[in-house]
């Protein structure tokens, strides 16, 4: 457990009340004791993987999966099917997700970058620091600052903080102040993240623990009553 508070001021954030790098690394350890490792993100391949991550916008986990399966049946689960489908095809295929006509647009975006730009390899993006890999994928249609995270993450094995709602709620009940808005949010904590100890599979846990700890204690009242309610910062 770190010393004192546990908090961290810099110049950026002179006024915020925000962890420190231990802090973070302690809440990932008790976490990670209570609850076990998750797994995430759950996918056979890297590109599916990318697929989800579009998918998964606004929308809840079960109907990217029947988007998923749809896309398998067809044999379509790959960035040259994504690219080359007509369409209104790709819509029909992902019309579980929601916001089909929006999303089958970016897949098909996302497709072609990852073939032109990267060879459809992980390992064509070795090029690209991880700031210009951001902002690669942020300047494609449809692709928002958490989208990008998630794929700097987990499919291009960088070290990068997943600055989502679960992530927010979290961090607001155990008493720090958090940015309104995406952009903010990881503004201010992405760096302090990004300080800890945690290697790429270690913040890929993070996120996952995160996430499915947001699920199962959705209230700040659940919250309080979990195994987090004594933990100190």
């Amino acid at each position: 457990m770190p010393n004192g508070s546990g908090l961290k001021r810099n110049s950026a954030l002179s006024n915020r009340r925000v962890p420190s790098a231990a802090a973070l690394e302690s809440l990932y350890g008790t976490m990670l004791q209570h609850m076990g490792p998750t797994g995430w993100w759950p996918a056979e391949t890297l590109f599916e993987i990318m697929v989800g991550a579009v998918l998964t916008q606004n929308t809840a986990w079960g109907n990217v999966d029947r988007s998923l399966h749809a896309l398998k049946a067809v044999n379509a689960l790959g960035p040259h099917a994504i690219a080359s489908l007509e369409p209104e095809t790709l819509q029909d295929l992902i019309r579980p997700s929601g916001f089909y006509r929006n999303k089958a647009k970016t897949l098909q975006s996302l497709s072609r970058w990852y073939i032109e730009r990267c060879g459809a390899r992980p390992e064509g993006a070795a090029d690209i620091d991880d700031d210009g890999l951001r902002a690669e994928l942020l300047g494609l249609f449809g692709i928002g600052g958490e989208t990008a995270d998630d794929l700097v993450l987990y499919v291009f094995g960088r070290r990068a903080f997943v600055a989502d709602t679960y992530a927010r709620r979290l961090f607001a009940f155990l008493g720090f102040d958090v940015p309104g808005g995406y952009p903010a949010f990881h503004k201010a904590f992405a760096p302090i993240v990004l300080e800890t100890e945690l290697d790429v599979a270690g913040l890929q846990e993070f996120h996952g623990l995160i996430d499915e700890y947001g699920k199962a204690y959705r209230t700040d009242e659940a919250k309080a009553e979990s195994f987090l309610h004594g933990f100190k910062v």
